[in-house]
């Protein structure tokens, strides 16, 4: 139950709604007779919504299921604060910051919706405005008048990461009253969260809440305090110690000439850009098995964690079927490989039930797997599958541990960090046969430094692309042709993206109205889905672009669009080294690209080609200006600048070297650290 107060909501009344939850509520009510569910069953099943999407399985369904809960029970603030996370997480920071936004209108009494809207602010805007809108529900937020607007300020603060500050109310507060208990737990959240497990035990026990399992757990398993953060981090650090024990009392043996079975691991088989290099290297090595010479025995096989049909996360299963890959989904394999209760477990047991969820399952489920499977190489794709897989392979003894990166390290993008990456990075690297590999020199210089670890330390493969096929199905045939009609010719800005907030779909549109208002007879092919597609239509309708734009949805066929386009721009706040822009140079397209990540390393240096001066504040115009100058270009220019731009493209991207450079990497035994 939602604790409510006496503060007054001070702010004034948002724009006119435009977040999902809004419109859903601004309709016609729902009558509550004619709900098909109880409160506490609608509950339920947003919160095990939340959850999945919380594990890196969002969809748009998730989002459009809770909001239709959370129209059945209009007064109920637990189901629109799930709203809210869900849409936090899609992406969407304008949305996120409208729907907590309204919400606080909603419910001026909540002490949950004013911290996260003050969160998403921050995100969307900085701290500062952030606080500036605080000071606008609390004048004196550190001074609260009442216990009531000490909790709200309290949570605020720790909101916005101002832990000092919020440590500072909560120690003033307390000793009976009607928010004793809450003031206890947030109290004890900070304790535990400074690994002062024993304080935090003890103040709850005083206010005489109810006891928090995991402290307890925590107390028992590594004493009252002198730890260094959360019960996770010291679950992480005691399992690390005994797996790293193990591998240097029984060292793991060297890959001969020959490189035995192959196991790589990644989130998904999604239609992404990480998915496509993962499935490159897949069917690169499998081809290696069937040569006579060649240098990985094999087999050759992929882990995911999820492959399900309707989320679409098994868009590349054909092409790896075709190769004659094996595709395993590892959380249906059984948990702790059928024996759960095992007494030589018990130890184990207690710790991981410490760990956070993404990380427990995959030692659940993985670690048995990878012992029965006993590759001699295990990959494993991104920080969210390093997170979640890298401890499961140590725990299993796989000889050879490659962990490879695709992006700026999670200390760069604040939504992607967790107390727990830092101490499993620095331990998974001090074992021997482990390595990081990034495929941006940018990126592994970052991660060096975030790890500090010496230069040279993780090594650099750039990613292997091959030209894309320009085949194309019947129905995107007809798409083309209905678009080609409708717009008469022209300049073709192409972009190949998921439309979400990280590839800023939005701002691409913006450069395409500027781009619109030099060349009116330009037109705009954007190819890719996500959760801003329809935001995207909208935008586009408002622009005044919308009948000179088709959006492609996903495609399998995005060769046959690169055909259709005359360049390609790409606006990611963050990136790795961008399929996109290689392909693109590959079909012989210029490219206008932000700076964010190794997207410079994917750029050809020649004049057709532009990057940005700045991946945080991109400029449209700068953009438009360039992209003008490239559509006034004479044809003998375009053809010289496509002959440059595909042997540049296949010259620094080939899949041949990009195969070459793994297997040395597996062959050798070298550690991060």
């Amino acid at each position: 139950m939602c604790v409510t107060g006496s503060f007054t909501a001070r702010a004034q009344r948002p724009d006119p709604a435009f977040d999902r939850l809004s419109l859903a509520l601004d309709a016609a009510p729902v009558d509550p007779i004619a709900c098909a569910m109880t409160l506490d069953e609608a509950l339920g099943e947003a919160a095990t919504l939340l959850d999945e999407a919380d594990r890196g399985e969002f969809t748009p369904w998730l989002l459009s299921r809770v909001i239709d809960l959370a129209t059945q029970f209009p007064a109920e603030e637990r189901l629109q604060w799930h709203v809210g996370k869900l849409i936090a997480i899609a992406g969407d920071r304008q949305e996120s910051l409208a729907c907590w936004r309204s919400m606080t209108q909603r419910f001026p009494s909540s002490f949950k919706i004013l911290p996260e809207y003050l969160k998403a602010m921050s995100e969307a805007l900085d701290a500062e405005t952030a606080g500036a809108i605080l000071a606008g529900y609390l004048p004196a937020p550190e001074a609260p008048a009442n216990d009531a607007e000490a909790l709200l300020a309290a949570r605020c603060f720790l909101a916005l990461g101002r832990k000092a500050e919020a440590r500072k109310i909560l120690d003033g507060r307390g000793g009976g009253g009607a928010f004793e208990a809450e003031f206890a737990a947030e109290r004890a959240r900070l304790l535990k969260d400074e690994g002062r497990y024993g304080d935090a035990a003890q103040t709850l026990e005083q206010a005489g809440g109810r006891e928090d399992r995991e402290i307890t757990a925590a107390v028992h398993l590594f004493g009252a305090a002198g730890h260094d953060g959360p019960p996770s981090v010291a679950a992480l650090q005691a399992i690390l110690d005994d797996a790293l024990a193990t591998r240097r009392a029984r060292p793991p043996r060297r890959a001969g000439r020959r490189i035995g079975g192959v196991v790589l691991i990644g989130g998904t088989l999604g239609g992404g850009g990480a998915e496509r290099q993962l499935v490159n290297s897949a069917t690169g090595l499998q081809k290696e098995t069937g040569e006579r010479d060649g240098r990985i025995g094999g087999p050759v096989s992929i882990f995911c964690r999820k492959l399900d049909t309707r989320r679409a996360n098994d868009f590349y299963l054909p092409r790896l079927e075709q190769a004659g890959i094996r595709v395993a989904d590892y959380l249906a394999a059984p948990p702790w490989g059928g024996l759960p209760n095992s007494r030589s477990r018990e130890e184990l047991r207690a710790l991981v039930a410490l760990l956070p969820p993404r990380m427990r399952e995959g030692i659940v489920h993985l670690t048995e797997t990878l012992r029965y499977e006993a590759p001699d190489i295990v990959q494993i794709w991104q920080d969210g599958m390093i997170f979640a897989a890298g401890l499961a392979a140590l725990l299993a003894g796989v000889p050879r541990i490659v962990l490879n990166v695709r992006t700026m390290p999670p200390n760069a993008r604040r939504d992607r960090q967790k107390p727990e990456q830092h101490v499993l990075y620095r331990g998974l690297l001090s074992a021997e046969g482990v390595t990081l590999v990034a495929n941006s020199a940018i990126a592994a210089r970052a991660y060096e430094e975030w790890l500090e670890l010496s230069p040279g330390s993780v090594a650099v493969i750039a990613n292997g692309v091959e030209p894309l096929p320009t085949e194309g199905s019947d129905e995107e045939l007809a798409r083309w042709q209905a678009f080609d009609q409708r717009t008469g010719g022209g300049f073709t800005l192409g972009g190949v993206m998921r439309l979400d907030e990280n590839k800023r779909p939005l701002f691409w549109l913006e450069i395409c109205a500027a781009l619109a208002k030099r060349v009116p007879d330009a037109r705009f092919i954007l190819a890719g889905s996500g959760p801003l597609r329809e935001a995207a239509r909208g935008y586009a309708q408002d622009q005044g672009i919308g009948e000179r734009t088709l959006l492609v949805g996903r495609s399998a066929h995005i060769g046959f669009w690169l055909e259709r386009m005359d360049a390609v721009a790409l606006t990611s706040r963050h990136e790795g080294v961008p399929n996109a822009l290689i392909e693109a140079q590959l079909s012989g397209l210029p490219v206008v690209s932000t700076p964010a990540g190794g997207a410079a390393e994917a750029v050809a240096p020649i004049a057709a080609n532009r990057l940005l001066r700045d991946a945080d504040h991109p400029d449209s115009g700068e953009a438009a200006a360039h992209l003008e100058e490239l559509a006034g270009r004479r044809e003998a220019e375009r053809e010289a600048d496509r002959i440059a731009l595909r042997q540049w493209a296949g010259r620094h991207f080939a899949m041949d070297r990009m195969i070459e450079r793994t297997i040395d990497l597996f062959a050798d035994q070298e550690t991060g650290i």
